[in-house]
């Protein structure tokens, strides 16, 4: 009797008993993908199964993290486009707030009131050569800085306008010089006059021209030029 508990104790103990295993946890919350493995993911599923491979794995990574950085290239090269564009009309720090585009408005109202003297001057008129010619070159410039404004014309333009107008305004201003009393003490119209010239004088010193072209330098060639085109970023130029 003694003998068979014994073995069917022994028997009892030989083997593992289940309770040693550890137990599956089986409701552990599955790990989320990154953004990244999602998309792997889903190009996985579309490849055909003989493609679904270590090797296209890794040739998708590439072609996905090669993406990525275009985007992030291409993104930073447009927000050092529109600082770049900013500075016509908020000026660049070495110029202490004097701007292009401040500088040109004020060529433009003080030209329209050299010409309105013009106007009203005995001799000249209205219908005097000098005053259309005026008129007509202060119209250009008028619209050009528009189209600079709406980016459909470029800073060549621009200046090409204000080489017109400074012109026009100094032949007129000679004109009413000559059919003066004192060429040399004309009132309002030489003020006028004087705060042309100097707008002329201010646009001239300007570091505007320097800081595009510290922007051409460091924005061109590959791939930036590439970056450019896929993103439709323009080329910015001198006032020049």
């Amino acid at each position: 009797m003694a003998n068979a508990d014994f073995e069917q104790k022994k028997a009892a103990s030989e083997g593992f008993d289940a309770s040693s295993y550890r137990k599956v946890e089986q409701d552990a919350p599955a790990r989320s993908l990154t953004p990244v493995q999602k998309q792997l993911a889903g190009l996985e599923k579309a490849l055909p199964a003989a493609l679904r491979t270590r090797a296209a794995a890794l040739l998708l990574a590439v072609v996905i993290l090669a993406g990525s950085a275009v985007v992030v290239g291409g993104l930073k090269l447009r927000s050092r486009y529109n600082e770049a564009e900013s500075w016509y009309t908020v000026g660049v720090d070495a110029d202490n707030g004097y701007t292009l585009s401040d500088e040109l408005n004020e060529r433009a109202y003080t030209a329209a009131n050299v010409i309105t003297t013009a106007i009203n001057t005995p001799g000249l008129g209205a219908d005097s050569n000098g005053v259309i010619a005026a008129q007509q070159a202060l119209d250009a410039f008028e619209d050009c800085q528009t189209r600079v404004s709406e980016g459909t014309a470029g800073m060549g333009e621009m200046y090409d306008a204000d080489e017109a107008l400074d012109s026009a305004i100094n032949l007129l201003y000679g004109q009413m010089q000559a059919l003066a009393d004192d060429p040399l003490n004309m009132g309002a119209v030489q003020t006028q006059y004087g705060r042309f010239n100097s707008a002329g004088t201010v646009l001239g010193s300007l570091h505007y021209n320097e800081a595009v072209t510290a922007y051409q330098n460091q924005t061109d060639g590959f791939p930036a030029n590439l970056l450019k085109e896929l993103f439709g970023i323009q080329e910015l130029e001198v006032f020049g």
